[in-house]
């Protein structure tokens, strides 16, 4: 076998290898079109099912001395959406705060201006980012207490997904906790104060 015959082969065969290899990385790799996009949902959501969990930083008492921090966080399902380009919304993750001066329960009762954030699944929807004028204590019909937003006569606002035509104008979300309002003002009033309670029902509409 002439050394010019073996060198021809030896080239064929690292051709071979070499296509093999791209056939298998191109195989075993999706396509640049197959990453998730992410779109802006337009119109709006109504999430019927809120659950979830209030807390606050540090527990609020009788006689506040610390700057406090209140912190919603929701997981919202039972959704539809409404004159949006996306049809179906499985769930969403919310987190709304609420910065006070002081973490007493006069403070509490004060309404200050809240803002939050939510991300939704599918993954492909883009957030939404929202925030209000204020909040109102609010009770349902079986003495629950709970917090809606925006206050009374308040305004709120959204950026990103489900923004409607004006900007979430008419977006509101209503909670209610585990305890009664004499329970909650009670627990406020001990000496440990409350630092966290369970929100057990809600719903929440952007748009």
């Amino acid at each position: 076998m002439s050394k010019v015959w073996r060198a021809k082969s030896f080239a064929v065969l690292l051709i071979a290898v070499v296509a093999l290899s791209m056939s298998l990385l191109a195989v075993g790799s999706p396509p640049a079109s197959a990453k998730t996009k992410v779109v802006v949902a337009t119109g709006g959501v109504v999430c019927t099912k809120v659950t979830g969990s209030t807390s606050f930083y540090p527990p609020v008492r009788h006689i506040g001395t610390k700057p406090e921090t209140q912190v919603f966080v929701f997981h919202a399902s039972g959704c539809r959406t409404t004159k949006s380009n996306v049809k179906h919304v499985t769930s969403g993750n919310l987190t709304v705060s609420i910065h006070r001066a002081s973490n007493s329960c006069v403070e509490l009762l004060l309404s200050q201006p809240s803002k939050g954030s939510g991300t939704w699944k599918p993954g492909s929807i883009h957030s939404t980012t929202a925030s209000f004028s204020g909040f109102s204590f609010v009770h349902n019909k079986a003495g629950d207490a709970g917090f809606t937003v925006p206050n009374a006569g308040g305004t709120a606002a959204v950026t990103g997904s489900f923004a409607g035509t004006d900007h979430g104008a008419r977006s509101t979300a209503t909670v209610y906790m585990n305890m009664t309002a004499l329970q909650f003002r009670a627990a406020c009033m001990a000496p440990a104060g409350v630092s966290r309670e369970t929100i057990i029902s809600g719903t929440a509409k952007f748009s």
